[in-house]
C-alpha cells in the first residue's frame, strides 16, 4: 500500500498539488477516527505538534525529491537511509531486549537498503540535488516514525492519535503550499486528479497498521518491515514507469527477502 500511493505522486505531473491532494483526501478518515478514538490528553500535545511537524518536512522533501529522480531511485534511497537512525534510537529508548534471530533480520533488511542507497549514490553521481532530497526525506521518516511509536504509546489509541497529528500536520502543509509554491491555488485546480484520492484512502489505512503495530511490536521491528515496501516500489516502477529491472535492485530483492525470513517467528 505504501509503495502504490507513492507511485500515485511519482506518475502526478505537479506533485505538490498531488502530495496535498492525497494527505488532504485523508483527512475526513483522520477525523472521524479521531471522534471514534476520542480526543488525546492536552500532556500528549507537544507530541503530536512535533510529529505533525516532522510530517509535514517528509511531505514537502518527499514531492521535491519526485520532483529530481525515479521512483526506484529515490524511494529506495529515502527509506533506505531511515533505517538505521530507527534501528539506533528505538533500540536505545524503546526495545533494550530484542532477540538476536529478529536483529539479524533487522541487519539483513538495514544493510541491504542502505548498500543499495550508496550504490544509487555511485551511480548518480551528476544528480546530487536528487540524492540530498531523498536523504533528506529519510531524516524525516526516521525523526517521525520514533515519535509517532512514542506518541501512539503515550496516547493509547492509534485512531485518536493519527486524526489529532493529521488535523495539524494537514494544516502546517496547506500553509506551506500556499506561502511558497507559487500560484499554487491556479495549480491545484488544473492537476487535480480523482486518483489522489485513491492514494489518501491507502495512505490513511496503510499509516493507521503501522500505528496500531507499533503499539504491539518493536519499533525497530516495525519499521524495518515497512521499509520492505521498496521492493514493491521497484516492481511498481518497472511495470508502470518502465524503469529498467538492474542487477543491483535484484540484489536488494534478495537480501530484503532474507531479511524478512530472519524476522519470521521461530
Amino acid at each position: 500500500m505504501h509503495a502504490f500511493w507513492n507511485l500515485i505522486l511519482k506518475k502526478a505531473q505537479d506533485k505538490a498539488v498531488a502530495v496535498m491532494s492525497i494527505f488532504f483526501s485523508s483527512l475526513p478518515l483522520a477525523l472521524v477516527g479521531l471522534w471514534i478514538g476520542g480526543l488525546p490528553k492536552v500532556t500528549a500535545l507537544p507530541v503530536i505538534l512535533l510529529s505533525a511537524i516532522l510530517q509535514t518536512g517528509y511531505s514537502i522533501s518527499l514531492f521535491k525529491a519526485y520532483d529530481q529522480g525515479q521512483l526506484s531511485s529515490v524511494y529506495p534511497v529515502a527509506r533506505g537511509s531511515a533505517p538505521v537512525f530507527i534501528f539506533i534510537l528505538s533500540y536505545v529508548f524503546f526495545d533494550p531486549e530484542i532477540p538476536l534471530k529478529t536483529l539479524v533480520g533487522i541487519l539483513f533488511i538495514c544493510a541491504g537498503l542502505v548498500a543499495y542507497g550508496l550504490v544509487q549514490l555511485w551511480q548518480n553521481k551528476e544528480e546530487s540535488r536528487q540524492l540530498a532530497f531523498a536523504l533528506i526525506t529519510g531524516l524525516f521518516i526516521a525523526s517521525y516514525s520514533i515519535t509517532d511509536a512514542y506518541g501512539v504509546r503515550l496516547v493509547g489509541s492509534a485512531l485518536s492519535f493519527f486524526g489529532a497529528m493529521a488535523l495539524f500536520n494537514r494544516l502546517f502543509l496547506f500553509i506551506y503550499l500556499i506561502v511558497l509554491e507559487r500560484n499554487f491555488l491556479p495549480r491545484l485546480v488544473r492537476g487535480y486528479k480523482h486518483s489522489f484520492i485513491l492514494g489518501g484512502l491507502i495512505s490513511f489505512v496503510c499509516y493507521l497498521i503501522i500505528l496500531r503495530a507499533y503499539q504491539h511490536l518493536p519499533v525497530a521491528l516495525v519499521s524495518s518491515l515497512r521499509e520492505t515496501s521498496i521492493l514493491f516500489a521497484i516492481l511498481l516502477g518497472v511495470l508502470f514507469l518502465r524503469e529498467k529491472m538492474t542487477i543491483d535492485k535484484c540484489a536488494l530483492a534478495f537480501v530484503l527477502a532474507l531479511g524478512i525470513v530472519f524476522l519470521y517467528p521461530a
